[in-house]
């Protein structure tokens, strides 16, 4: 995708998303300039080698009482 394409994105964007699609951009252009460390490339190996087993969707609903 080129930047033309994405400005054309950008300009079908309802109102409503204009924020929000902002703050995304915003966020990976911030997180585009810093490297990652090799202490978080650690952490990444880390976490993916022992996932979380992650919630039951029922007990979701449950604790909120859905």
């Amino acid at each position: 995708m080129s930047k033309e394409q994405l400005h054309e994105l950008v300009n079908r964007l309802p109102e409503s998303e204009v924020t929000p699609a902002a703050r995304y951009l915003e966020f990976l252009i911030a997180h585009d300039e810093q490297p990652v460390d090799s202490e978080m490339l650690a952490r990444i190996d880390a976490a993916r080698a022992h996932p979380s087993p992650g919630i039951p969707h029922e007990e979701i609903l449950r604790e909120f009482g859905v």
